[in-house]
């Protein structure tokens, strides 16, 4: 459906690109090709009112459900493109039956989260009926080597589907990576110098009463004299 999809935008993309502009640059040779249109229109018209009135009838009723054919068509493609059915089961690939789709993310989550780096994964798989499709957003630590994590998980899921699982994968694994960023640097902020310590004098070592001893004072002349009579006697 979305091939068909793409084949009918590019078709009408291509339209436009060359009918406006030759719209544009020759507006006379637009008129002529209008008026061709129209002329061949009104030969239809004439060519109608030439038939009886059953067969008038007839090509009416053949006209309008032909329109009506078209119209319907358009709006079957329209709802199948506003309107997207999910299906709730997926067929295995061998055929012997359906899964439901509500487990396979849960596997994809467990298995791919045990993976080293792996910080966070959010898978989402969408059923074909036949096949599943696959997309993981995956969180993984910094500093990673992404190609090589991205193979790995890719590689991861596949196993996980077809050989756990037993399911058919409809094209690659889509990993989408978003490495975590390095934590900032804080800067550095100065702390003010502590006071220093005020230092207390050592204690000085104190003279006790007993311990002082007063110097000799000189003897004056009557102690000698004293000193003296008293030895004589």
């Amino acid at each position: 459906m979305n091939v068909f999809n793409r084949i009918i935008i590019i078709l009408l993309i291509l339209a436009a690109m060359l009918i406006l502009p030759l719209v544009l640059i020759l507006p006379e040779q637009a008129e002529l090709a209008l008026r061709y249109a129209a002329d061949i229109i009104h030969a239809n018209l004439v060519w109608l009112n030439t038939l009886t009135p059953a067969a008038y009838m007839g090509m009416r009723a053949l006209l309008a459900g032909a329109g009506l054919v078209v119209f319907m068509i358009g709006l079957l493609f329209l709802a199948l493109e506003v309107i997207r059915i999910r299906r709730k089961t997926v067929r295995l690939r061998d055929g012997s039956g359906e899964l439901m789709m509500d487990g396979i993310a849960g596997h994809l989550a467990y298995y791919i989260d045990l993976l080293a780096d792996v910080l966070r994964v959010k898978p989402k798989v969408v059923s074909k009926g036949k096949s599943v499709q696959v997309e993981l957003y995956v969180e993984t630590a910094p500093g990673v080597n992404i190609p090589a994590k991205s193979a790995e998980i890719r590689d991861t899921a596949r196993q996980v589907v077809e050989e756990e699982l037993g399911l058919q994968l409809k094209g690659e694994v889509k990993v989408v990576i978003k490495p975590v960023s390095y934590p900032q640097k804080r800067r550095k902020t100065r702390r003010p110098a502590a006071p220093r310590a005020i230092e207390k004098p050592l204690p000085v070592e104190q003279e006790t009463f007993e311990d002082f001893t007063p110097p000799a004072q000189p003897q004056t002349e009557r102690q000698v004299v004293k000193v003296k009579e008293s030895t004589l006697e």
